[in-house]
């Protein structure tokens, strides 16, 4: 079969799918906070958040819902919250031509408070908060810092517990940074710096593209095919470093440009903030093409009843986090699960930072990895997400002979894991102590008794005696981050692999008879399995005994975060060397059994011993100088004798 004949079959096949709506996405819907306070005359002198405004409320999808704040040391409500409608875009670019800078403070806690109210039914609920400054509200330093408390202690965790993500811009040198990312780190949303005005259109993207992605079509050095089933075509082009304009060529191969799309019906041309916005009703069919910068923001988002449902991930995510997901067209909203059309499609996910592609996953309906159940129409996968701290964007693309189609959805990498584990080693405490903490019975933890040696039948100079020392003890500690994780909703699983201190770091020499490798049973790597439930900030549980080998812990972190989430994170191995030192088990194997054939110890001095010693050794000496002197007598009286003779 042809592609053209191929082509026609698969439009048909299409046309022919029941329009019933069956898997619609939950919408999103965002709450924009505008900062006018008078300092944003030196921030955005040319006030381009009017241009940003209007660019976030072009590209909102149909079923989106917007609603806009105004706010400084006033609170203004300006757009009631409304369905992301024809009507409601025109309102939102209405909206921008008011945006001012005349107040004189920044209240950020009372412009969150009303915000985070009126909400839709069943919508996924997103605050886009952009100020140049830090909580401002009164003269006195220590009111604008009760008030800052009041923000990060009471109005977070409520945004937290009414499942709000909080995304916030960052616009100047002077604007509390740390305090925006941390509203943002904590409510799950993306933190956003824009060093300069001009830099807010691509900031309100990336938080446009984290809280309400969207279709949309592949760009390939500024092309892209645009098929019969798409309604409605938005195409944003930056422009170069010259700001030279951008234009269009259309399938039948017209160039247009803002002035002449004036005369075209259904035409709407924005060239304003440094980029241009145009949005296109019913466009031609065919390859078209932006002239101008080939710039990675460009976009061409898409009105479509054919559409690439791709299951959404959390807009923050943590060093090791499991991530899984799955790919699927729809058509009218119902699932494509005929073979004839899902077996042409070609399908792949990328992880990117800015141009850069860190993994790019190939997938399949076809039941192999990664895909759960080959021939349903879904194109499953999963992510486990390792990188370093930054804002990246998971992009989906699928291919066939008559359509193709992209979505994209930013995400913040969070520095770091919301638990750590550290393997520690401490002294047990005697017998004589105080007794265990009910945590370290619970744990399972022993602690080595102190031993003292039989009494009975002993002087009284041996009654008191020394305790042989305890053996060290090695722990695991746990410490989860309150703000990230729920204490108690915390479970890892895993396994311990313990080997013997001895085995060799090389291969084992295989025996010549046999063909298996010369090792002792005993020296064989042992598996334990783990189950801990995690019910403190801290917690600590026992690494297992004997001492003297080397052990490693590998395991998978459950829990439920403060943001309402579930989280599964691969844990990086735990190592935990062997204790080899004097005092360790492998050297006490049962200290019971040492004890009960040691000698008393003694209490002090033998001094009988010592003076019998002393006075043996002072005989010894006088019997020496007896003999010597009775020799020398005698020695003399013999010469005597001689010398009279003579």
């Amino acid at each position: 079969m042809s592609h053209k004949h191929l082509a026609g079959f698969l439009l048909l096949l299409l046309s022919s799918l029941p329009a019933v709506s069956v898997l619609a996405q939950t919408p999103p819907e965002l709450h924009v906070l505008i900062d006018v306070s008078g300092s944003m005359r030196q921030t955005d002198p040319t006030n381009l958040r009017r241009p940003a405004l209007r660019l976030l409320g072009d590209l909102l999808p149909p079923a989106a819902r917007i609603g806009i704040w105004f706010f400084g040391d006033r609170i203004t409500p300006i757009l009631p919250t409304k369905i992301a409608s024809n009507a409601t875009k025109a309102l939102v670019r209405n909206t921008a031509a008011k945006i001012r800078s005349n107040e004189p403070f920044t209240d950020i806690p009372a412009a969150l408070e009303a915000a985070a109210t009126g909400w839709g039914s069943d919508t996924d609920r997103n605050i886009l908060l952009l100020s140049d400054g830090m909580v401002d509200i009164s003269k006195d330093k220590a009111i604008n810092e009760q008030a800052q408390a009041r923000l990060l202690n009471e109005i977070v965790p409520r945004l937290q517990a009414a499942h709000i993500r909080v995304h916030t811009i960052a616009l100047s040198k002077d604007a509390d940074s740390k305090l925006l990312a941390e509203i943002a780190n904590r409510t799950g949303g993306i933190f956003v710096a824009a060093d300069s005005a001009a830099a807010l259109q691509r900031a309100f993207l990336k938080i446009f593209e984290a809280a309400a992605p969207r279709d949309g079509l592949p760009l390939v050095d500024n092309k892209f095919m645009v098929d019969k089933s798409v309604k409605e075509l938005t195409i944003l082009a930056f422009r170069d470093k010259e700001g030279r304009p951008n234009s269009l060529k259309m399938p039948n191969g017209k160039l247009v440009d803002e002035n002449s799309s004036h005369a075209l019906p259904n035409w709407r041309w924005d060239a304003s903030g440094g980029r241009d916005l145009i949005t296109i009703e019913q466009p031609q069919d065919g390859e078209w093409q932006i002239i101008g910068a080939k710039d990675p923001d460009n976009r061409a988002l898409i009105i479509t009843d054919l559409k690439l449902n791709v299951t959404a991930i959390p807009t923050r995510i943590y060093p090791g986090e499991v991530i899984n997901s799955t790919l699927q067209l729809t058509n009218h909203d119902v699932p494509v699960t005929q073979l004839a059309l899902t077996q042409t499609i070609k399908a792949v996910i990328q992880e990117r930072k800015d141009t850069e592609v860190i993994q790019s996953i190939p997938l399949n309906d076809s039941g192999a990895d990664p895909d759960i159940m080959g021939g349903d129409g879904k194109f499953d996968f999963q992510l486990n997400l390792i990188d370093p701290a930054g804002v990246y964007s998971m992009v989906a693309t699928a291919e066939s002979p008559t359509f193709q189609r992209s979505w994209r959805q930013n995400f913040a990498m969070a520095p770091n894991p919301p638990i750590t584990l550290q393997a520690i080693t401490k002294t047990s405490p005697a017998a004589t102590d105080t007794p265990p903490s009910p945590n370290a019975a619970a744990h399972g933890a022993e602690t080595a008794p102190t031993v003292v040696a039989h009494q009975e039948n002993r002087p009284a100079a041996a009654s008191t005696v020394q305790p042989v020392p305890p053996p060290p003890v090695r722990e695991v500690r746990i410490t989860q981050d309150p703000t990230v994780i729920i204490p108690e909703r915390g479970v890892i699983d895993g396994k311990w692999e313990c080997v013997s201190a001895k085995v060799p770091d090389k291969a084992p020499a295989q025996a010549p008879a046999t063909g298996k490798a010369n090792v002792p049973a005993a020296v064989a790597p042992s598996s334990i399995p783990v189950h801990w439930v995690l019910t403190h900030t801290i917690d600590t549980f026992p690494v297992p005994l004997p001492a003297d080998r080397r052990c490693s812990l590998t395991g998978t972190l459950t829990a439920e975060l403060t943001t309402n989430r579930p989280m599964t994170l691969r844990l990086l191995p735990l190592i935990v060397p062997a204790l080899l030192s004097p005092a360790s088990p492998s050297e006490h194997h049962d200290t019971h059994e040492t004890a009960d054939h040691e000698a008393v110890p003694r209490s002090g001095p033998n001094w009988i011993l010592i003076g019998a010693i002393n006075l043996g050794l002072f005989l010894l000496m006088a019997l020496g100088i007896w003999l010597w002197r009775r020799s020398a007598k005698k020695t003399i009286n013999q010469l005597l004798a001689e010398a009279k003779t003579a």
